[in-house]
């Protein structure tokens, strides 16, 4: 195994993994700060509906007083199947909590979507007849007297009947997650007083589930930091956790609640990333390897046993080669067939080593004309051949063309000789053998030189 793969691959699936963790959890931070924004705007509103419901029926109170609590329900205006429930069964409403009920009635005239989540419960409770006043029925709470006891909800801080004076300055309390007394979720209330002569009457309240955060792997904390209530929203099993991406919302003068989104979080659900990439640029870099290595000991067999001594092409033996095989076995080919022109005549004429300098002066041209990855070939004497792996026809063609331009251009100076080459081509087809292909090259040449291309 090369270190030097390990090291590369190392460093580059390091920089690709921390590219990418930075791009993904921008995204994912950035969806988890909407996701804290809109469960803040909804802490928001229900605090902005509690309120109104308070003081709007502090304002029905004083509006109704003298009225008895029959005559208030004979003024309400039932718009939905509400549920009451008392410590005392069978006790009748005060006139405290007909007027609650009748605001809970007649709040859609007043406030917009108070009845549209479902995840929550709006209730009344009232401090004078004990009662709960609620939105809709909860089976559950026939007969239970948990929801009542004043010890319990103190300890939680879910009635304001636990909170002191100045707490209830800006009218809202906000409770300490709890598990509700009716089931087996935990939530957490939103209240507002109701006042009534000088005196807490009773509360409306928003009880609101937390089974949502749970299901997407978060959990609660408190943390009390100078007589104040720090809810921390946290992802339990990762490690690290102040380490983190954090949001805090003020929820009222008591409460700060602060979203920690851990980094680690990023890295242990995306570790898995590291290692395929890790794995794909090792393979990668032991492929390339593998073909450097192959190509140095092709080029160099090749070298020691085929090559031409004159022009220092390709020979004959070559065609014997097994990576040659391989090579034009695996893909498609054009095989360029090269004649020089009148070298015969020039060889009678000037003689042999005259004859060298114009064969020389074509392998040449073919040495710039053609890729280092073809097969340039000197069949014999003038002749010469161009196997040109992955070359399209309309390529060669164009290639052809251009030795010939680059031939005639390097003419032989010292005796005033021009040099030329015809050439033929054919492009290799399904199940044809290298020969067939060389044979009907030449046959192009032939007709090349009927032509006189």
């Amino acid at each position: 195994m090369n270190l030097k793969n390990i090291y590369l691959s190392f460093f580059f699936a390091t920089l690709l993994f921390t590219t990418s963790m930075t791009m993904i959890g921008a995204m994912l931070i950035s969806h988890e700060v909407k996701q804290f924004k809109i469960y803040t705007q909804g802490i928001s509103k229900t605090k902005q509906k509690v309120t109104l419901l308070g003081l709007l029926m502090e304002s029905e109170l004083a509006r109704y007083e003298g009225k008895t609590a029959k005559e208030i329900g004979e003024l309400t205006e039932f718009s939905f199947q509400d549920a009451v429930y008392a410590l005392e069964a069978g006790s009748e409403l005060d006139y405290v909590e007909s007027v609650a009920r009748k605001v809970l009635h007649e709040a859609e005239g007043y406030l917009s979507n108070v009845y549209e989540r479902i995840d929550v419960v709006l209730y009344f409770r009232s401090y004078t007849a004990n009662k709960f006043i609620l939105e809709n029925p909860i089976e559950e709470l026939e007969n239970l007297a948990a929801p009542f006891d004043v010890d319990w909800c103190k300890e939680t801080n879910s009635c304001v009947l636990a909170a002191w004076k100045d707490q209830l300055a800006d009218r809202i309390l906000i409770s300490q997650p709890f598990k509700t007394t009716y089931s087996d979720s935990r939530a957490f209330s939103v209240i507002s007083p109701v006042y009534y002569q000088g005196q807490i009457v009773g509360e409306f309240g928003e009880q609101i589930f937390l089974d949502s955060l749970r299901a997407e792997g978060k959990a609660l904390t408190v943390d009390i930091n100078n007589g104040n209530k720090h809810v921390v929203v946290y992802f339990p099993h990762y490690p690290w956790p102040d380490f983190a991406y954090t949001q805090t919302y003020v929820a009222d003068n008591n409460n700060l609640i602060v979203y920690k989104y851990p980094f680690s979080k990023i890295l242990i659900d995306f570790g898995f990333l590291y290692l395929i990439m890790f794995a794909v640029i090792f393979g990668y870099y032991s492929k390339a390897q593998e073909s450097r290595e192959s190509k140095i000991q092709l080029a160099n067999a090749i070298s020691d046993a085929t090559k031409d001594e004159l022009t220092g092409l390709f020979n004959r033996k070559v065609f014997k080669e097994q990576a040659f095989k391989n090579k034009i076995k695996m893909t498609t080919f054009t095989v360029i067939a090269i004649d020089g022109d009148r070298v015969k005549r020039i060889n009678d004429k000037y003689g042999h080593h005259v004859g060298d300098e114009v064969i020389s002066i074509i392998a040449d041209a073919m040495k710039k004309v053609f890729r280092a990855t073809d097969y340039l070939i000197r069949t014999g004497g003038d002749e010469f051949i161009a196997i040109l792996p992955d070359c399209s026809e309309s390529k060669s063609l164009m290639l052809a063309k251009k030795l010939r331009s680059v031939v005639k251009e390097n003419r032989l100076k010292s005796l005033d000789i021009d040099v030329s080459v015809s050439t033929g081509i054919a492009m290799s087809t399904e199940h044809e053998t290298l020969n067939d292909v060389i044979m009907r090259a030449d046959e192009d040449l032939y007709e090349c030189k009927r032509e006189r291309c």
